[in-house]
């Protein structure tokens, strides 16, 4: 247990990013108190082997989601030759519920 001496005079740093990290390190034990941090999860369309492919992914830590040119070049070590064709962040939760939907078929003339 610490001495009150030694509680004032620790000296404390506190760092986050825009993701809402919050990374609090003692300068006594910055090595020991390592911050599991949540990575952002996003899907992407991907082009591989004449398939299409639906990824989940999930990045640690960054301030913006990948171009499809720099997630095409991470995946080449797995995927050989795959080709990103579109990334979708995800949302934890939907914020337009659907009621309804329906296609219009034109030989109709209606809603169908």
């Amino acid at each position: 247990m610490k001495s009150f001496k030694q509680f004032i005079e620790e000296s404390v740093n506190i760092s986050g990013d825009f993701n809402g990290t919050l990374i609090v390190n003692s300068s006594e034990n910055e090595q020991e108190n390592e911050v599991e941090e949540i990575g952002e999860q996003y899907f992407a369309d991907v082009v591989w082997m004449g398939s299409i492919y639906r990824m989940k992914l999930e990045q640690k830590k960054s301030l913006r989601l990948p171009t499809n040119q720099e997630l095409a070049e991470q995946l080449q070590g797995e995927y050989p030759g795959a080709i990103v064709q579109r990334i979708y962040p995800v949302e934890e939760k939907p914020t337009v519920k659907i009621a309804d939907v329906k296609r219009y078929h034109p030989g109709k003339l209606e809603w169908v």
